[in-house]
């Protein structure tokens, strides 16, 4: 064999190694999905809520998940520290007045464009300046209130969507109303209600985009709901989806 034969074969050689390596090399693992709470809204008993779904998320799901536990009004934000390395940030808080720098590095999350679910008193988590863009350019919406503390029916109106999927039809109370939402959010779920003077239907779960990341809010959230098994399948669902992951199927899960 002549040499430049030789130098040949040995290429050709190397080549198909490295193929066969990268074709037989498995795949770098992902690493778990870090989720950072924020649980400030007393009336609808957040801490309560979020620590039994925190419970079923870290037993079901490969998550690692930090927490901020404050009241309404919270005037510093303990675990803030977290956020920074947050892949997705869940926001369940209400009218906090949070220091500047602390809000920097809040808003610094969403500016980046990482992915946020908010619920219920997210659309008005912070002072009255700052929700104007949180709600309406984060989240999509348009907080104008609620009704009274009647029944509420919930409608899927997206079906095929991947935030609604195994999540069926249930019961809630005290309506949200929802103003003109950003023309590019698109509605998930109604909310219906029968009032003294007629039925009402507002958006109650819709999807928004923000700096190109995934936002999604949901004006549920009263205690009862965390206890549906559709309502806990919508927020996971709604976290794996804003966070552009696949949601693992568990059995029984929800």
């Amino acid at each position: 064999m002549h040499v430049h034969d030789a130098v040949r074969l040995l290429k050709g050689c190397s080549a198909v190694l490295l193929i066969a390596f990268f074709l037989g090399a498995p795949a770098q693992a992902q690493a778990p999905l870090h989720i950072h709470l924020i649980s400030g809204s007393d009336e609808y008993k957040s801490e309560a809520s979020l620590k039994a779904y925190r419970q079923h998320l870290a037993s079901t799901y490969d998550v690692t998940i930090t927490a901020s536990w404050v009241h309404d009004g919270a005037e510093t934000l303990p675990g803030i520290e977290h956020i920074p390395d947050a892949d997705l940030l869940l926001v369940f808080a209400r009218r906090m007045q949070l220091p500047a720098g602390q809000m920097d590095v809040i808003r610094r999350h969403w500016r980046q464009g990482k992915p946020i679910v908010g619920i219920r008193t997210a659309s008005h988590a912070f002072r009255r300046s700052t929700n104007q863009v949180f709600d309406h350019e984060v989240l999509g919406g348009n907080y104008q209130g609620h009704f009274g503390d009647e029944p509420v029916q919930v409608q899927n109106v997206a079906e095929g969507h991947p935030v609604l999927d195994g999540v069926q039809p249930f019961p809630s109370r005290k309506l949200y109303k929802a103003g003109a939402l950003a023309s590019d959010a698109t509605v998930l779920q109604t909310g219906t209600t029968e009032t003294d003077d007629g039925e009402h239907t507002h958006p109650v779960t819709w999807t928004h985009r923000y700096e190109g990341g995934r936002t999604i809010y949901t004006s549920l959230g009263v205690p009862e709901d965390f206890e549906h098994p559709s309502f806990r399948r919508l927020l996971t669902n709604a976290i794996f989806w804003a966070a552009e992951r696949e949601r693992p199927a568990q059995q029984g899960d929800s």
